[in-house]
Formats: structure tokens, sequence, C-alpha cells
């Protein structure tokens, strides 16, 4: 096969070779079977010549019989007159004398089993009778003859009075000695003259005149011919057009090799000449080789299979099975539908076994490309097992069983076409199928009018006997002179055309506004269609509204199948996109690919109207096509590009109309604006957004802060935090240890607002967890900036204060990483000293520098001592004149305040700070803390 990828000439000829011998073989077979003269009987070789004269009792047996006792409504333990012997005790007997021979040779008692055909209902008896009962006389040799099997309900024979089970002894006077001879004889009679039928019935001789037909075929072979023929059109269609494929050509074999067994469905064995031959031989061949390359063309369409090419044996396999039951039917072995039936049955089981073997690795994209061709084929498959249930002959039904065999092909070419497969664009595309219908419905219409018509004069029309004379009405006993009547019967038959031509006319306008609707041909109000859109642009202050307003009206409006609506953002990216019909993630992935390219194109595109995608660079253009966007509408505000509306094509896959340009012209227009509005609206809500979660964020913060101050025995505290913006990288806390004890920690981040916010909620979150070991102020910060020395950012530091107060013992223990000095009041001197261990800040050096540098002090204090811990928004707040608070009068007040409780202190210091700043901007975050012994 391989061959042929590099020559299609030489498959194109073989294949045509083929394809035609099986046609001409078909249509012959056809001819054959519709063409001759008929009696419009169906009969078949007697297969007994030992014919029942006398009924007697006897007992049904086996599976069968008594299938058929359930059923019936004759006597079932009986053998009638009319039944043909055709065994006893499983041996067959051609002559009454053999039987006789046979029945001597048993015991007066014995028991023995007999084999009959009912010809009358054609079913295959088995009934058990003791010789005792076996009467005398009961059998007649009866001469050769061919027994009626099917009578087609008011032809030729079933008006002649012939009936199912009658045998034909004679035609014509002339003996045979088969069904081909009789057949032979009948068709040599001359058509349209009667000719004589001598049949044997219940034991009766009778004859019978039948009057030939000279044509005579049941529809159900034309429909088995036409199922076939449906399969050797799209065969040779795939052949023809795709033979350097390899799936192509194996889906053309096997839909080829099906088309003959199902065009001659109805096989006319008229006699063993060449052309009964050929068909015979060429059936079984067909069959396997359908069922053969079906599975082998499995393995490549609609997709490849890696799993079964990797394993040529799971392909040669077929042939193999196929072989073997052919050369078998050649050779003649056994009856020739045992190979056909158990070849079929094995290959049948084998892609079954296949296809659960290897269906876990089956690609996913396999299984959905191959969906409907697996349930088309199966169903098929269902009705050909359940008609093949019956003989091939005899059976009308089979042709209209084989009609559904037609999806087969018909689901092969939908899947190519819905997936383009096989380099094939099958689909008709919707504008042209809407003028099919449309031509259709209206042809039908048309004619349905013309038939009533006809049909129109034929209605009983009676007239009343009414007379009208002058201003009188008469009723009259006798009916209207036959001219009144005439004029009556004229009026109102034009009265009902006036009427049949206001239905037709009226439903052709329905079903040409039902398939309007279908094929999304329906107009649309332009100015309805502006308005509503002007609302949405006005309504819709939002970019992403907006945009999903513009795309589901413009697809609504025009019945587009996708819409694309993209907003630029300074002319340099795509800052929204939004669209309609198409999938999100498909969609995300295009505005990426398409964004920059598309810009820089519209830059160059300075037209404000529509333009086609065939303009645009390959790579682009390819793009578009590809995601099926056709047109590209610039937006322009003040001549910036602010947008671009993508148009797809119609649903109805027509054209666009003068009316939709200007429609889409309107849209870009006021387009412009709104998302010129837009932008704006999206500028001050994110400023409005940032506003709030700021002021979320500075409520989060100064929660984090402490909220209760701790009662500790012989301390009096008081601690607040001012930050400069929403929010700040200023803190304090109070962490407790034992009841008579507690760490005041007050600390500084580096920088402000949400940066050095979210440094110091990490800081305090360290500083707590470490707090629970027990440390010391010089300990806890040492821990605190190995863990910190990781976590900030290289140019981020921060400053800290702690100190541990012992209220029992009036003890204190300071350290100061970096921090400002502790300002310490001694109510017995009045004195102010400023208390400054040295530290480095947290997270400037590694842990061995650190730790070298951090000092931390002890001190005792007696009661009325005060202890100020500030940041440095406190001492550097700027006044009018840029100049600072500072340390001294940050001492000065707290001298002057000492008296005072910690949140009078607290209070003075803020109050003195805010007088020195005079309403000038807060440089830099407030926080302070003051403890007082008491």
């Amino acid at each position: 096969m391989k061959y042929f990828d590099d020559h299609p000439f030489w498959f194109r000829l073989l294949f045509g070779v083929a394809a035609a011998y099986l046609l001409i073989l078909a249509a012959l077979n056809l001819h054959r079977f519709a063409s001759f003269q008929t009696d419009e009987n169906v009969f078949e070789t007697s297969p007994s010549r030992l014919y029942v004269i006398k009924s007697f009792p006897a007992q049904l047996a086996g599976r069968e019989s008594r299938k058929y006792a359930a059923h019936t409504e004759a006597e079932p333990d009986s053998i009638l007159v009319g039944d043909l012997l055709l065994a006893l005790n499983g041996q067959r007997y051609d002559s009454l004398q053999q039987v006789r021979q046979q029945l001597a040779t048993l015991g007066a008692e014995a028991v023995f089993e007999l084999y009959v055909k009912r010809t009358k209902t054609n079913d295959r008896l088995e009934f058990r009778i003791n010789k005792s009962a076996w009467p005398d006389s009961s059998l007649r040799q009866a001469p050769s003859g061919v027994q009626i099997i099917s009578v087609v309900p008011g032809g030729a024979s079933d008006r002649a009075g012939m009936r199912v089970g009658d045998l034909i002894l004679r035609i014509n006077g002339q003996g045979f000695r088969n069904a081909f001879e009789a057949d032979r004889i009948m068709r040599r009679a001359e058509a349209n003259r009667a000719i004589a039928y001598q049949i044997l019935r219940d034991n009766q001789l009778l004859t019978l005149h039948v009057t030939l037909a000279r044509f005579s075929a049941d529809v159900y072979v034309f429909f088995g011919f036409f199922a076939g023929l449906v399969f050797w059109g799209v065969a040779m269609f795939l052949a023809m057009s795709r033979p350097y494929l390899q799936a192509a050509r194996l889906v053309a074999l096997a839909l080829l090799a099906f088309s003959f067994p199902i065009m001659v469905i109805y096989e006319r064995q008229v006699a063993i000449d060449g052309l009964a031959l050929l068909i015979r031989l060429t059936i079984p061949a067909t069959v396997f080789a359908g069922l053969t390359l079906l599975f082998h063309s499995n393995a490549y369409f609609p997709k490849a299979r890696p799993e079964l090419l990797q394993r040529p044996w799971t392909l040669a396999v077929p042939y193999m099975i196929a072989g073997f039951f052919y050369v078998m039917l050649l050779l003649g072995v056994t009856h020739r539908g045992v190979p056909i039936l158990a070849g079929a049955t094995l290959l049948s089981l084998y892609a079954l076994v296949m296809g659960l073997v290897f269906h876990k690795k089956c690609s996913a994209e396999y299984k959905k490309l191959n969906r409907i061709l697996k349930w088309t084929c199966i169903i098929a498959a269902m009705l050909a097992l359940l008609s093949g249930l019956g003989s091939l002959q005899g059976q009308p039904h089979l042709g209209l069983v084989m009609l559904p065999l037609a999806l087969i092909p018909l689901a092969y070419l939908y899947t190519i076409g819905r997936y383009h497969l096989l380099d094939l664009n099958l689909r008709v595309r919707r504008n042209a199928q809407f003028l099919i219908v449309s031509w259709a419905c209206g042809l039908l219409l048309f004619g349905g009018f013309m038939f009533a018509l006809w049909k129109l004069p034929q209605l009983p029309i009676s007239a009343p006997n009414v007379r009208v004379s002058g201003s009188h009405i008469e009723l009259l006993d006798e009916p209207l002179p036959p001219e009144q009547r005439a004029v009556f019967e004229k009026v109102v038959l034009m009265i009902f055309a006036i009427g049949l031509v206001y239905v037709f006319r009226r439903g052709h306008r329905g079903v040409q506004l039902f398939l309007a609707r279908k094929f999304y041909r329906t107009g649309y109000d332009y100015r309805r269609a502006v308005n509503e859109l002007s609302e949405v642009m006005a309504t819709k202050l939002g970019m992403l509204d907006l945009a999903k307003g513009i795309s589901r009206k413009l697809a609504d409006h025009i019945q587009l199948k996708r819409v694309g609506v993209l907003f630029f953002r300074d002319q340099k990216e795509s800052s929204c996109q939004e669209a309609y019909g198409f999938e999100q993630e498909k969609w995300r992935e295009f505005c990426i690919a398409i964004d920059r390219p598309l810009i820089d194109t519209l830059q160059k595109f300075r037209s404000e109207s529509r333009f086609s995608t065939e303009y645009l660079p390959p790579a682009l253009k390819e793009r578009f096509h590809e995601h099926g966007f056709a047109h590209i509408l610039p937006i322009r505000f003040k001549e910036k590009l602010v947008g671009a509306l993508l148009i797809g094509e119609k649903l109805s896959e027509a054209g666009f109309h003068e009316e939709d340009l200007h429609y889409l012209a309107a849209v870009a227009k006021q387009a412009s604006l709104a998302i010129e509005n837009a932008f704006l609206y999206e500028e001050l809500a994110e400023k409005e957004r940032m506003k709030h979660e700021l002021e979320i964020a500075r409520r989060i913060q100064l929660a984090s802060l402490p909220q209760i101050t701790p009662r500790i025995p012989g301390l009096d505290i008081a601690g607040i935090s001012i930050p400069a913006l929403e929010v700040g990288g200023d803190y304090f806390d109070y962490l407790n240890g034992r009841p008579d004890e507690i760490t005041v920690i007050v600390g500084d981040v580096s920088g402000k607002g949400t940066s050095a916010a979210l440094y110091m909620s990490k800081v305090q979150g360290i500083l707590r967890s470490l707090h629970d070991f027990g440390l010391s102020p010089r300990e806890l910060f040492i821990r605190a900036n190995h863990l910190l020395r990781e976590a900030l950012d290289r140019n981020s530091f921060v400053t800290s204060i702690g100190a541990c107060f012992d209220a029992s013992a009036k003890q204190l223990r300071l350290a100061r990483a970096g921090h400002l000095p502790l300002f310490y009041y001694q109510a017995r001197t009045g004195r102010i000293e400023l208390i400054t261990p040295k530290g480095l800040g947290l997270g400037l050096d590694d842990d061995r520098l650190f730790a070298a540098e951090l000092e931390e002090r002890s001190l005792s204090y007696e009661t009325g001592d005060v202890f100020l811990f500030a940041t440095d928004g406190v001492t550097e707040a700027q006044g009018k004149h840029g100049n600072e608070f500072g340390e001294e009068s940050l001492s000065e007040i707290l001298s002057k305040s000492s008296a005072e409780s910690a949140h009078g202190i607290r209070d003075h210091v803020i109050t003195a700070v805010k007088s020195f700043v005079n309403g000038e901007y807060q440089h830099d975050d407030l926080t302070l803390v003051v403890v007082k012994a008491v």
C-alpha cells in the first residue's frame, strides 16, 4: 500500500476497475431480479418428496418444536396433511420404500423420531411417536417439485389462489427437478398470458392459472441496492480525491467491499450460470475484505493509532482469518453459508477483543473523532445482525433494514467534514443550505398547492335547494335545475380556490420565516439596534462590562458567530479583552499572540472604517483566519487608538450588507467615547479601591497594636502610634512574662507606607513568637536579627528598643538595636537622662557582629520615675520653617508633665508635637510609650 503514496494514478486505476466490476455485477443481479416477467411468488426446491397424506397424533420434541407449540394456533401434537417427512431417527430417505423397510426393522412398541417440515408455516419440527401409533398409508411419494414459501399479497399468484405451502409439480405440463428449472420454465412463458400450475395442496391436485406480470419488483429491492450504492459512491469519492493518503485508501476499499453484499442482498439465483457463479464467489470475498479492511482502516482513521501500528501482527491476523475461511469456501469443505458466517463472526469478535485490549491506550482525541463513527457502526451492525437471522431470500424487509446502513458512509463524510480530516473540506456553507432548503420547501408547497387544485373539482359539493328571485329567497323541495347547480358549484370552487391561494401563501410565508430564523437570516431594526447599544455604552462604566455589552449586542443584532472586543491602554498594550462565541482559554491565547502585532498594524492603517483580515501581514492573517475572524474595526478617540472590534462571520454565512457596515461604523464612533470614559472610570475606581483597601489595612494595623494596656502592680503604662500615611512602619508592643513583669518593645521599620507596614507586621510576629521562650531583651533581639536577615530586603532594616520591667524588684533591663535612646526622668533628682546602650539595627549585619555590638544595660528605679520610649517621628517632626521638634523639646515636656499619669504625659507630648507642626504634613510615623513607676 505504501507504493501508492507516490503513485496515486495506479491506485485510481485499480480501484476504478474493481469498483466498475462490482457495480456491473450488482446491476446485472438487479436487472435479473426485477426486469423479467414474474408470477409474484417465491419458491424453493422441495426438501423432501415424502408427503404426509393423513394426519395423525404425535408428541412434539426438541426446543424449537416447543417454541412452535407456544405460538401456533394449530394443534401442536399432530403431524398434519401436507407436512414433508425430512428424516426418521436422524436418517434421511429419498423414497417411501426405504421408509417402510426401516420401519419393518423396528419392534412393535419401538419409539422413533420424525423430523418434518410444516410447509404452511415454513417451520421444521421434531416429533416422537410409538410404532403402534403409526398409521398405515400415511405417506406418499410425490414427484419432484418446488414449495411456495412466499406469495406477494395481491400479486399474480395470490389472485390465482396460490398459497404458502403449496407444492408445484408441473408448469404448463412440464416437470422439473429443482427451483432453477422451474424458474426457467416460468420465465420462458409469454408475459400477460395465463400459464397452468399443477399444485399439490392438502393431498389434492389442483390446477391454477396464473397470468404472469410483465414487471414486478418489490421496492425493498431498490432500497438495498440504493444503500449499497451510497457505500460505493462515498468509496469512489475518497479513492479518487485522496489516493495518496493511506487512511483514505483503506476507508475507500472497506466501503467498496461492503457495498457489493448490500447491493446484492436480494440475489436472484435463476440458474447456476456464469453470473450466479461470479456473484457467489464475490459476496464472501467482499464480506471478508470489508471486515478486514475496516479493522485495518481503524489504525489510520480518523487518526493514526501507534498502539496498533507498532504491532503489525494485530493487522495481519484478520487477513489470515479471512484467507483461511475463503479457501474453505472455495474447496467446498462445508456448506457455502458456514464459512461466511463463521469467518464474519470470528473477524467481528477479533475486532471487539482488540478494541477492548487497546481501549486504554487509545488517545482521547481519537475517541472524540471516532465517537459518531463508532455508534453509527454499532447501530448498523445490530440491524444487520437482526436481519441476518432470517433467510437472505424471501425476506422483503431486508432492503428496508439495509437502508439505515447507508448512514455508515455518511458518518464517514460527516466526521471528515466536521473535523477537516484527510485535507478535505466537505462542509456546505449555511447560506447555500438556506437556498437549497428554501427552494425545496417552495417546490413542495407548490406541488401541494397543485395537487389540492387538482383534487378540488372532485369534492362532493351539494347545492342547497334554495332559489333567489328578486327580493325573495325560496326553499324548495326539489333540487335546483342543472344549470343553476353548475353555477353554484363554480362559485363554491372559486371561493375554495381563493382560500387555497390564501392558505398556501400564508403557509409559504410562515415556512420562509421559520427557515429565516433557523438559518439566521432574519433582519434587524438598524435604529433600534443603535439605540440599544447607546444605552449599553451609557450604563456600563467598567471596561469589562462595557466590552461584554458591546460584544453581546453586536452578536445579537447582526447574528455573528463570534465577536472580539479589545481595549488598548496608551496604544501600547491590551488592557481588556472580551469575546462572544469563543472558549475563554483559546481567546486568551489568541489575545496574547496578536496583542502587540495587531496594535502596530492598526497604527499603520489610518482608516476609520472596517477592513478585511486579508490585508493583515501573513502570520497575523493566518491566526485571524484560524480563529474565525474576517473583519477588523479600529476604534480611535481624537486620533488615538483606544480599541478594536474583531468581527467574525455571520451565523447565516452570508456576506455583510450596506446596512451592517453603517451599523458597525456607528458602533465604532459611539464606542470611542465610551472606552475613553471607561479608562477614566477605571482609574478613578482603582484609586477608590486602593483608598478603601488602605483604610482597611490601617484598621487592621491599628488593631494589631495593643488594644488593652496590661495592669502591672507598681507601673502606669500608656502608648500610642499614629501613621503618617494610611499605614506605617512604627509599632509598639507589650510582652508579658510574669504577673509582675512586662517587656515594652518600640520599633521603627525603615521607610513608610505599605511596604514598611508589611515588614512591621512580620517583625511584630517574630518578636511575639520569640518572647514565649522567656528571653531577655538582648537575647530577643539577637534571635530576631537571625530571622530577619533572611526575611528583609537588603535595603530595609528595623530599629528597636526593648525594656524588661521587674515591678517587684524595681529593676529594668534594657537593649537598644539602633533606636532612639530611652528618656529616663528621675523623680528624686528631677533630671532627665538619655540611656543609650550600644547596638545595631535589626537586619543590617550578620549574627556574630550584631551580637558583639549589642549591649544590655540594667538599672534600678524608684517610685515617681518615668521612662519614655519614642520613634524619630516625634523628635524629627517638622514645623513650618523646616525645623525639627528635637530631643530637647521632648525632654522638657517630659520634665514639666512628670507629675501627671502616664496617659497625661503621653497626651502632653502628642499635643506639643501637633502644636509644633501646626497643621503641616506629617512626614513620618509617630509612636510613643510612657511607663511611670507608681
